[in-house]
């Protein structure tokens, strides 16, 4: 494996020329495709060694282990504060700035890594007291916490990557991080270390670090950085990043509790083992969720450069008509790996962990996958306003969205355990959804919801009929797999959902695809 990446990384740069991106399609086209592979292949590897991890720690050890992660994610957030997003915005607007404004936020999460610390420790000695908090998972905590100061440097490099539209770049070092992460995982969890989850946590911190040098060579290589000097560390620019990018964090923060608290609420009210089977469930949801996160990193930005060019200049009908053909893709995608999954849920769940997750996990991943096209409408949807400045109403969305997901929690999951959890997430979706499509509204224009849905449903539902016919023959699995591909995509060609010239334009702007017809 890792001989193939580094013959695809040296193919990259002797085969790939820029002068194919001319057209703002195909920008789009390399920036989300070639990164969406790779973090799919990152997924794949994460998958390949989570069948020995959940195996090797249990439902409990997984639980526990996850459980860690949610702590990591929450302060990972507090600690990048939106500074990201806010980096790419301004810098794809004017390049000049990329050196200065990453120092800047650089010094300014460092401050905010050192202010996280405390807290941490009370967040810690709180689900100690009450929260069944272990000495290990304590550990745990604590070294993913030292991760992050790394983690934190890593992402403001690869935001000016993604704000010179290089996204292709942190994706490849990402690619061979995982694959570190993933020997040295194995190394610590085999005998005769048999260190569980807390040498997991250690595994991070050393490829963490690894990974800041080696972006940070990239950069030096790759990037048109201009020296930087003692005048660009601007505490004037850090207060004002500071305040325009509380909103982007606050947003984040809120998006993950309205995804993820649900992981802190089950640990006390139903156990460790509840939050491993939970946690095996959701592996599948934060695979295909890269999807909607590289497609939509590689579109901002072009939207926040229409969005800035203005109704006068036509910037706002080009961003709503890109907007569409984001929705129109990430349904024709989303759609039918929700139905497929809802049908072969157990065979998915054995593969990853074996019996110890069945039935529990599978019927947990049948409720949260339908969670999936909501959800990836909500990814585009929300950077959209963002690139229309509409920040704020995206924190008051989340707080909505929130609000309505720890009470449903709470009240259910006393109830129906980790199975209330799954169900809320895909009713809180449709929720933040309805939401978002007011502004959207207001500030976009409306959308052309038959355009964007209506052939993809009308082949989900020969879709959803092939597979039942499938069962009821007892055909094998990739038989299934294969007949209800086919089915879906025959209707969607036989209906004319590729027939309009957004869509054909979508099919000629795909990388290297211009030099195959040539």
């Amino acid at each position: 494996m890792t001989l193939l990446l580094l013959l695809g990384w040296w193919a990259w740069g002797r085969f790939y020329r820029g002068e194919h991106e001319a057209h703002e399609v195909s920008r789009v086209a390399k920036n989300s495709l070639v990164p969406m592979g790779l973090a799919l292949l990152n997924k794949g590897i994460d998958f390949a060694f989570a069948l020995l991890r959940l195996r090797i720690l249990s439902p409990a050890g997984e639980g526990s282990y996850t459980f860690a992660i949610g702590f990591y994610v929450i302060f990972e957030i507090l600690v990048r504060f939106g500074l990201g997003t806010l980096l790419t915005r301004e810098v794809a607007r004017d390049r000049s700035q990329a050196g200065r404004y990453l120092l800047n936020v650089t010094v300014l999460r460092g401050w905010l890594w050192l202010a996280s610390l405390p807290l941490l420790a009370l967040v810690m000695l709180a689900y100690g007291a009450w929260g069944g908090l272990t000495p290990a998972e304590g550990w745990a905590i604590g070294l993913f916490a030292l991760a992050l100061l790394f983690a934190a440097i890593s992402d403001g490099i690869s935001a000016v990557f993604n704000a010179f539209e290089g996204m292709e770049y942190p994706s490849g070092v990402s690619t061979a991080i995982v694959l570190g992460k993933v020997a040295l995982g194995a190394l610590v969890l085999l005998p005769p270390l048999s260190w569980g989850f807390v040498g997991l946590a250690g595994v991070s911190v050393v490829m963490n670090l690894l990974q800041v040098f080696w972006l940070l060579a990239l950069m030096r290589s790759k990037l048109p950085l201009a020296p930087l000097t003692r005048r660009d560390l601007d505490p004037a620019l850090q207060r004002s990043m500071l305040t325009g990018s509380l909103p982007l964090m606050l947003n984040h923060l809120l998006a993950h509790i309205f995804f993820r608290l649900d992981v802190w609420i089950l640990k006390p009210l139903a156990g460790a083992a509840a939050v491993g089977l939970y946690g095996a469930a959701y592996k599948y949801i934060d695979g295909l969720n890269v999807i909607p996160s590289y497609f939509t990193l590689a579109i901002f930005p072009l939207l926040s450069r229409y969005a800035q060019a203005g109704q006068g200049n036509g910037g706002r009908a080009a961003l709503l008509r890109s907007y569409v053909v984001a929705l129109r893709l990430l349904v024709l995608v989303s759609l039918p790996i929700a139905i497929l999954v809802t049908f072969i849920a157990t065979p998915l769940i054995a593969i990853l962990g074996g019996a110890a997750y069945l039935p529990g996990s599978a019927i947990a991943l049948q409720l949260l996958i339908w969670s999936i096209p909501i959800g990836f409408t909500n990814s585009v949807t929300q950077y959209v306003l963002i690139a229309v400045d509409q920040q704020r109403f995206l924190t008051r969305a989340f707080i909505i969205g929130v609000v309505f997901n720890v009470a449903a929690n709470l009240v259910f999951i006393p109830i129906f355990n980790l199975y209330a959890a799954a169900a809320i997430t895909g009713l809180s979706e449709l929720a933040l959804c309805i939401t978002f499509m007011f502004s959207v509204y207001r500030h976009v224009g409306p959308l052309p919801w038959g355009q964007i849905a209506g052939r993809p449903l009308l082949a989900g539902l020969g879709m959803t009929a092939s597979l039942l016919g499938a069962q009821r023959l007892a055909l094998p699995l990739l038989a299934q797999i294969a007949l209800a591909g086919l089915v879906y995509v025959v209707i969607l060609i036989v209906s004319g959902a590729f027939d309009d010239p957004d869509m054909q334009t979508v099919r000629r702007a795909l990388p290297f695809a211009g030099r195959a017809r040539r």
